[in-house]
Order: structure tokens, then sequence, then C-alpha cells
């Protein structure tokens, strides 16, 4: 079974378990073009970011920063505070996997990287505020790059909720979506599209720290499923990866390990930021859906 964050998060907080919304499945917008031939743009929640600029604040930010191909990801800094950031410290495209997607056009997986990524801190829960102006800003960025479809790339829990109302926001507004999701209770509460659920820790949405070949082919198979979605019928699709080669489970371990060892205090620190200024989305779905066009 994969792994049971909210179930783990309420014991070991001592809390009851925090309630889902529940989304009616999302309408998807039709692929503009074969994957082949597409021109693929990229959105990230690790909060990647180049220093000289404005710094992402580490919850509640609805910015966001413009990552253009050529800045080396050994020139970034992640502003995402959550301890799971550990990964992506060791190799940045397990959160950000651009060297990889570099590789990919290089092969002709597809036709094209889009010059500027879109990098945000996903610990953001005033979601009407998502709809009604980051993410027109962001339709905007990719439609000037001739963007075919987004691929998205959630890093911790939260983010996961996050990205997963930002892809529904981007397809209701015509741009096609699809991203590997690592939050499998989640994943059929929010229903985003085109989604690959994939059982690795939360922070490696692309794959295992220096195993090149391994994030390359879950990219490439991401990106192969993206046609296969039926419009008519929601479904999450399960990549068959593996985080060990002998199957091993033990990152469960240490992912816990990580939140019990100050990782939930992340998280506690950040309550009263999303509690003054979020919203919560339960018993409100359909409501929201319709005022937002998600």
């Amino acid at each position: 079974m994969p792994f049971d964050y909210e179930t783990f998060a309420a014991e070991s907080l001592g809390r009851a378990k925090a309630q889902l919304a529940q989304f009616d499945p999302p309408k998807l917008s039709p692929l503009r073009k074969r994957i082949e031939e597409s021109t693929i743009g990229v959105f990230v929640s690790c909060g990647a970011q180049l220093g000289v600029d404005p710094l992402l604040q580490h919850s509640e930010d609805t910015s966001f920063r413009l990552l253009h191909r050529d800045i080396p990801l050994s020139a970034l800094t992640i502003r995402h505070p959550s301890h799971i950031r550990k990964w992506a410290e060791e190799d940045l495209n397990v959160a950000y996997p651009l060297d990889r997607l570099k590789e990919l056009e290089a092969e002709g997986t597809f036709k094209r990287l889009a010059h500027t990524a879109i990098s945000m801190v996903g610990a953001v829960q005033q979601f009407t505020k998502l709809m009604e102006s980051t993410v027109p800003a962001m339709v905007h960025v990719y439609e000037a790059q001739g963007v075919d479809i987004v691929m998205l790339f959630p890093f911790c829990p939260g983010c996961h909720r996050t990205v997963g109302v930002i892809a529904r926001g981007l397809e209701a507004r015509g741009m096609p979506t699809t991203m590997p999701y690592l939050h499998w209770e989640l994943a059929h509460a929010n229903k985003p599209p085109r989604t690959c659920f994939l059982d690795f820790p939360f922070g490696c949405p692309s794959g295992k720290p220096h195993e090149a070949e391994q994030q390359r082919e879950i990219l490439r198979t991401v990106l192969k499923l993206a046609p296969q979605f039926n419009p008519d019928h929601y479904e999450v699709k399960r990549l068959p990866f593996n985080w060990s080669a002998d199957g091993s489970r033990a990152w469960e371990e240490e992912l816990k390990s990580l939140y019990l060892n100050g990782g939930f205090a992340v998280k506690l620190a950040a309550e009263p930021a999303h509690a003054k200024l979020g919203e919560s989305l339960v018993g409100r779905e359909h409501e929201f859906s319709i005022k937002c066009n998600c």
C-alpha cells in the first residue's frame, strides 16, 4: 500500500485525521499536439529561485519566480522549508528536473522545452486568489512561450493539494497539464488532471537523487501516458517504479524520521498564516469549482 501520510500525521500530532476536499472530476482540455511535437512547460512547487531575486516566503506566498532554462541548477536555492528538501539538496533534478528534460528534448521525446519555468513555494491555502490572480498570470507566461502542455512537480503534502488545484485551474483555462504525484489519498480526493501516481518519498516527484536514467524514464512515462487519459472517466495512473532496485520501502522510515525530527515543527509554524490568510475547501468543492471555473 502507498505511504499513508494523513494517518501518520494525525497519529504523530495527536489530532483527528484531516478532512480532504472531495472534488468532482475535472474537465480535461484536449491535448494541442502529439507529445513528440509539443512544447513542454514546467511548474515546480519547491520554491527554486535565484538568490538575487526577492525571496519567496515559506507559506501563503501566491507569487512565483521565473527560471530560465539556461540558469544551471547549481545557481538556484530552494526556498521550501520542509525537511524533505534533503533529497533536492542532493540533486535538484528530483524536484525540478531541468537537466533531465533537456536530455529528453535532445533525444526527441518532445519537440521543445519552454525557455522559462514557473516556481512557487506550494504551501498556499489562498485558493480563490490562486485561481483568480496567480493561475491567469501563469497561463500568460506559458501561452507567450507557445507551451502545449505543462508538467507540474508538487513537493510536500501541502503542495500536492495546492498544485492539484492549480492544475485544475490551468485546464479550465485551456492549458493541458500532467504530473507525477506522490500523495495517493489526495490524488483521489482533489482529482488533479492527468495524474500519475509515483510511490516515492515526498520531495522527489521526478525520481531518486543521482539516478539520471530512472529520472528520465519517469518523465518519459508521464509524458507517454498523457494522451491515454479518458476525458469521460477519472483515473489515476500508477507508475511502475521502485525507489530501490530490490523493492525495499526503507525510505518510509527515513521520511517519517524527517517529519518527526523537525518536519512537523515546520508544518506547525506555518499554521497561523494558513489560518489567517487561507481558506478551507471542504464542503465548498462545488461552489469553488463554479466560482473559479475549475
